[in-house]
């Protein structure tokens, strides 16, 4: 399967600026594939699975950089994993899932271009921190709010194959709960843990193996090989992630490690605030 160099190119940029912050990357993906008229059954698990690859790659550097707040992350993990699942589990119609998508690329591009107090710029400027990991201040109130918008968030990054990265950082910084890399090294953990419990709910939907009895040609063929077989909807997403995963490993590593360190991404936010438009548009005019 052959893609444009074009394309490789975006979805390496996709990957870099979104694991510079800490995020996956879902949301661009979705409007890349979007503009690109793949398949809408396609869509989610070709972004979940790299959302993976890229949230796991920029936790890792953001992990080393003594980021993470452990004490904060369980509680909106608790109840962002069980929701993600049973989101990835629930079947949306085409058109329901564009339309979903398409006011969630919207929200994005506002989320993006908000101006929030310590938004993520990801300068080197974080030396006073709102919480630390051994702070004693996660009262009950705090622990209880953290686990239901965790649980929120996560019912959505499911439904819509995201990892709700881009929608919990902004909430975190309003807050004031964290900083600006602590809000990158949440956010890649979240986003991971969210689409992995996505991606199991969704193979409930669309089972991995599929029997040999369905696919052979003859009765005497399907008494001869039982077993089963990798299921056709399955090669399908697996060539479309093999053809971009590489751009997007790239990208992720090098995001992600530059993000870690020293990196303002606000001279590119104004490119991907059009490229999630241009898909928004796309999507919500169908």
């Amino acid at each position: 399967m052959g893609l444009p160099g074009l394309w490789i190119v975006l979805f390496f940029i996709i990957a870099f600026l979104y694991s510079a912050v800490g995020h996956g990357g879902a949301s661009g993906y979705l409007a890349l594939m979007s503009i690109w008229h793949l398949a809408p059954e396609h869509m989610k698990p070709v972004a979940l699975i790299l959302n993976l690859v890229v949230s796991g790659i920029a936790f890792i550097q953001f992990y080393r950089q003594g980021h993470f707040l452990w004490r904060l992350f369980l509680p909106i993990a608790a109840l962002s994993i069980p929701m993600a699942y049973l989101g990835g589990f629930t079947p949306l119609k085409d058109d329901v899932y564009q339309l979903g998508l398409g006011v969630f690329l919207v929200i994005s591009v506002v989320l993006l271009n908000v101006n929030l107090r310590g938004r993520i710029s990801l300068k080197n400027d974080d030396a006073l921190r709102v919480l630390s990991d051994d702070a004693s201040g996660f009262s009950r109130e705090y622990l209880l709010a953290a686990a239901i918008i965790g649980g929120g968030i996560g019912y959505v990054s499911g439904l819509l194959g995201i990892g709700g990265g881009i929608l919990l950082s902004p909430v975190l910084l309003l807050l004031g709960w964290t900083q600006q890399k602590q809000t990158a090294a949440m956010g890649a953990a979240f986003i991971f843990v969210n689409s992995m419990s996505g991606f199991v709910g969704f193979i409930q939907q669309h089972p991995l193996w599929e029997s040999a009895a369905q696919k052979s040609a003859s009765v005497a063929q399907d008494a001869i090989t039982g077993g089963s077989i990798l299921g056709i909807y399955w090669v399908s997403v697996s060539m479309i992630v093999g053809a971009l995963i590489a751009p997007v490993i790239l990208g992720g590593v090098a995001g992600s490690w530059y993000g870690s360190k020293k990196f303002s991404h606000r001279g590119m936010k104004g490119i991907l605030s059009v490229v999630l438009l241009i898909a928004a548009i796309k999507l919500l005019l169908r």
